[in-house]
C-alpha cells in the first residue's frame, strides 16, 4: 500500500459510504448521480492505495466465475479457510471495494461495469467465502448479481446466484454459526468494530433479502408454491427481526393470504 496513514484510507472509505447513501432527489436535478460519482471516485482512490490484487486472484479467467462454474463462485466450499496474512487481508479489503464499486455502477444504471466489479469481488473471495470474515460479503455480492440478472430478464441465471447465496448461508450456520464480520468493518478501527449482536442483525438482514429475491425469482418462473413459501419466510423473518415497513408488510401478507385462500378453494 502507498505510504498513506491507514486512518486516512478508512476516512476515504467512510466518506464514500456516506455519499452512496445520499438520496437521488437531494442531488442537482441535472446531475442525479452526482453523489454516486463522487463516492465512486473515493472508492477508486482507496483501491489504488490498497495496491493491485494478488496475481493468482486477479488473473483467473472470468468464465470460471459465472453460473455453472463448479466449485468456484457458485459452488459450496469444501472447508473453512480464514484469510490469514497480509496478502489475504489485502485481497479481502479489495473485494470490499470491488463490491461497493459494483453496487455503485448498478445504481447509476451501468450494469455491465457493475457485473464486472461484483465478479471480481467473488473471485478475490473464492477460497475464503465460508470464513467468518468473508461469508456476508460473498452472499451480498451474489445477491446483487442475482438482482442484476433479474433486471436483464435472465431469470435462471439470477436463480443460480440467489440459490448459491442461500446454500452458503445454510452451510455457514451449520459449520460455523457465529455472527460473521460485516464488510464495512474492514475499514473501521478496532475500537469501532461492531458488537456480536449488531453483526448478527446485519447478517440475518442479508439473508432475509436473499429469501425475498428468491421469492420474486420463483414467481417469475411460475413456481408459485415455492414463491409463496419464500414470501412467507421473508415476512416471518421481517416480523421477528423488526425490520419492515408496516403498510408494505401488511399488503404483502394480505397478498400471500389470498394465494392460500385461492389454493384451498381450488383444492
Amino acid at each position: 500500500m502507498a505510504n498513506v496513514p491507514w486512518a486516512e484510507v478508512c476516512e476515504k472509505f467512510q466518506a464514500a459510504l456516506a455519499l452512496s447513501r445520499v438520496e437521488l432527489h437531494k442531488n442537482p436535478e441535472k446531475e442525479p448521480y452526482k453523489s454516486k460519482y463522487s463516492a465512486r471516485a473515493l472508492l477508486e482512490e482507496v483501491k489504488a492505495l490498497l495496491g493491485p490484487a494478488p496475481e493468482d486472484e486477479d488473473e483467473r479467467p472470468e468464465a470460471e466465475d459465472g453460473p455453472g462454474a463448479g466449485d468456484h463462485a457458485l459452488g459450496l466450499p469444501a472447508e473453512v479457510v480464514e484469510p490469514e496474512g497480509p496478502v489475504a487481508q489485502r485481497a479481502v479489503r479489495l473485494a470490499v471495494i470491488e463490491f461497493h464499486l459494483g453496487v455503485n455502477h448498478i445504481d447509476t444504471e451501468e450494469l455491465s461495469a457493475g457485473e464486472e466489479h461484483l465478479v471480481k469481488c467473488l473471485r478475490l473471495l473464492r477460497r475464503y467465502r465460508l470464513s467468518h470474515d468473508c461469508v456476508s460479503l460473498c452472499i451480498q455480492a451474489q445477491n446483487n448479481l442475482g438482482i442484476l440478472w433479474s433486471e436483464r430478464e435472465e431469470i435462471e441465471t439470477a436463480q443460480a446466484y440467489l440459490e448459491s447465496s442461500e446454500a452458503l448461508y445454510n452451510q455457514y450456520m451449520k459449520e460455523v454459526g457465529s455472527p460473521p464480520l460485516d464488510p464495512t468493518e474492514r475499514f473501521l478501527p478496532e475500537e469501532e468494530k461492531l458488537t456480536e449482536q449488531e453483526r448478527s442483525k446485519r447478517f440475518e438482514k442479508v439473508y432475509t433479502h436473499n429469501l425475498y429475491y428468491l421469492a420474486q425469482v420463483y414467481q417469475h418462473l411460475e413456481m408459485f408454491e415455492k414463491a409463496a413459501h419464500y414470501c412467507h419466510s421473508t415476512l416471518k423473518r421481517q416480523l421477528e427481526h423488526n425490520a419492515y415497513h408496516p403498510i408494505e408488510w401488511a399488503i404483502n401478507a394480505a397478498t400471500l393470504s389470498q394465494f392460500y385462500i385461492n389454493k384451498m378453494l381450488l383444492g
